[in-house]
């Protein structure tokens, strides 16, 4: 993905739709070094949180995430809606010269207060205003939009609609509007 290859991956709660589960892989040569510091270690300790590794109902969340929500046709509704949003919000911010940008990957999309969208850490936090954020939030969550309570994330589900993505564009530039100086 994007030309990366990682040593080590690591997937959270998101790979069991939100509940407690992960997976993780890691190349050859970190494997063969963690066999070794493994082999090290005495009978049964693997050196790992394993309270609720394996446990039915974590697997069962896995195996209905990655076979029923994890699909080619899911991904594509949320790309394509996501895409909508992007350019929904990019329309009411630019039509009245606001300085923000929208950086998008995959099917997450975060605001920020900068006319470009960062380039690095340094950049990302210089674009975050926590008032402006806070004002976003309590105005769109008084008219029935709720976005996530940090950076101005924004994310599309395999049940996004296009009303939802009208809700929260029309709701960000009815805020812009309220924004403008008199």
């Amino acid at each position: 993905m994007c030309g990366l290859e990682p040593d080590f991956l690591v997937v959270g709660k998101a790979i069991a739709g939100g509940f407690p589960c992960a997976v993780y892989g890691f190349n050859a040569e970190l494997g063969e070094r963690m066999l070794g510091v493994l082999a090290a270690k005495p009978a049964g300790h693997s050196g790992m949180g394993t309270t609720l590794s394996g446990n039915a109902l974590a697997m069962a969340a896995l195996n209905a995430t990655l076979n029923e929500v994890m699909t080619p046709a899911a991904y594509a509704h949320m790309i394509e809606h996501a895409v909508m949003l992007e350019e929904g919000l990019e329309e009411a911010f630019r039509a009245d010269g606001w300085p923000f940008s929208v950086s998008r990957i995959g099917a997450r999309l975060e605001l920020m207060f900068r006319a470009q969208a960062p380039r690095n850490a340094v950049e990302a936090r210089v674009g975050l205003d926590d008032d402006l954020s806070l004002a976003l939030r309590l105005y769109l969550v008084n008219r029935g939009v709720l976005i996530t309570p940090f950076h101005n994330m924004m994310l599309v589900s395999p049940a996004t609609t296009r009303a939802d993505l009208d809700a929260l564009r029309g709701g960000f530039a009815e805020w812009l509007r309220e924004l403008r100086p008199a």
